[in-house]
Formats: structure tokens, C-alpha cells, sequence
């Protein structure tokens, strides 16, 4: 995807970007009041000779108004389900058409944290890798590989090939995920849309699913959330 990751909005996002070499230039708005972050930011971008740009009014301001520094950095590198034999030695958490940015954004950085080193996103009919996507992650995509597929069944069968199981995470699952024996055993966490979940076709072709242990008192959970807590028990028995 062209361009992707051009624009990195937020501290936290901004120096994951400079960690990973990717900042061409910093763009902050003029203000007698920064913080220790932002001029850390600021010193950072300097020791690296990176270009930095003040803007003096808040109307010449062209990004978003929750932010006062931005990056300007090179495209993130994004891979193709043909790929996928690269990161055979990965965890995968895959989006089935996930719509909400702020949950996308959540997953991505969860998933930075709890070792799952590829986010799959459909090409089609799902939200997009967005500068508030970046943002909202907090610089975990800097810190995962991004992976987009054409068709969920294809990749299902291609994760079967490189032996990596598929694991679907619905509060009607057979199983709950924190009794599931992994071994060392790759995996791949399947995530469905916030409204329906996992359709029944794809639950038929995944190894199996699994449902997080919770009260009664509460009929499901955020996807982001729930994509949190499975990733993080996994990771724990890893």
C-alpha cells in the first residue's frame, strides 16, 4: 500500500518511528508550553539530523488538531499473502474485516506487546490503515509486520501448510483459550467483525475456537479487549 505509516501523529507513535529510522522530518506546532516528551522528541530528531519544522500559527496547522507534532516519515513496508511463508515463525493475529479504527489501532499495538509479530488485514471491506490507526497504536506498528490477504480461506490454508494453528477467539467457543495446550506451536488468533464475529464458515475451517473465561453477568467483550487479554495468555504460557 503506497504511502502507508507517511504521516505518524502522537509521541508515543512518533518515537517507535524515529526508533525505527523511518522519520524524514518533524513538524510541530509553535506553543510557550511543551513537555518533557515533545522535547525529547525534539532532541532526538536532532541528534539524528532529522529536518525539524516550526509552525507558527494554529490556521497553518494542516494535521490533526489533537496532536502538535507530527512526523513525516518514509511508507511502512507492508507484505502480500503470497508472503507468508516469511513469517512462518511468527504469531499471527488476523482482522476479519474489522471496522472500528480505534479497535484496529488497539489490536496493533496489544499485539506488539504480546510477541504477535504479523497483523493480517483484509485488502477489502474492512477499516483502513489510517495516521489515527497509527496514533491510536502507540507505535506498536513499527513493531509488528503487516500482512494483507485477499481471501480469509486462502490464508487459512496457507497457515495450515506452514503448520501454524489457527485459532478463532468467540464468546461461543468450545474451549477456553487459557486451557488450550500450545506447546511451541506457532499460532494465528482469527478476530471478526465487532458486530457478528467469526461467521460459521470460517469457524468450520479453523483448528479450533476459543471463548476467554469471564462472569456471566456480561455477555461478550470489546474485540480489542478480547484480542488483548487471549494474546496476553498466550504469551504468558509462551
Amino acid at each position: 500500500m503506497a504511502g502507508l505509516g507517511r504521516i505518524v501523529e502522537g509521541s508515543n507513535a512518533i518515537e517507535a518511528a524515529l526508533e525505527s529510522n523511518r522519520v524524514i522530518e518533524i513538524r510541530y506546532l509553535k506553543s510557550n508550553n511543551k513537555k518533557s516528551k515533545f522535547s525529547s522528541l525534539l532532541t532526538k530528531a536532532e541528534e539524528s539530523n532529522i529536518k525539524i519544522s516550526q509552525v507558527g500559527a494554529k490556521s497553518n496547522w494542516e494535521y490533526s488538531t489533537r496532536h502538535s507534532i507530527v512526523a513525516i516519515c518514509e511508507s511502512v513496508q507492508t507484505y502480500k499473502e503470497s508472503q507468508l511463508s516469511e513469517f512462518k515463525s511468527s504469531n499471527f493475529i488476523v482482522c476479519d474485516h474489522i471496522q472500528d479504527t480505534n479497535n484496529l489501532g488497539a489490536i496493533a499495538r496489544s499485539a506488539a506487546a504480546f510477541n504477535f509479530g504479523v497483523l493480517a488485514v483484509p485488502l477489502k471491506r474492512s477499516v483502513k490503515l489510517s495516521d489515527k490507526v497509527f496514533s491510536i497504536s502507540s507505535g506498536g506498528l513499527e513493531k509488528v509486520k503487516i500482512l494483507y490477504y485477499n481471501s480469509i480461506f486462502s490464508l487459512i490454508k496457507k497457515l495450515n501448510s506452514l503448520d501454524i494453528w489457527t485459532i478463532g477467539l468467540d464468546a461461543d467457543g468450545t474451549e477456553e483459550i487459557n486451557d488450550v495446550n500450545l506447546g511451541k506451536q506457532n499460532i494465528a488468533i482469527f478476530l471478526g467483525p465487532e458486530e457478528t464475529g467469526l461467521s460459521s464458515e470460517v469457524k468450520n475451517k479453523l483448528d479450533i475456537v476459543c471463548r476467554i473465561e469471564m462472569t456471566k453477568d456480561m455477555e461478550s467483550l470489546n474485540v480489542s479487549a478480547a484480542a488483548a487479554i487471549a494474546m496476553n495468555q498466550i504469551f504468558i504460557k509462551k
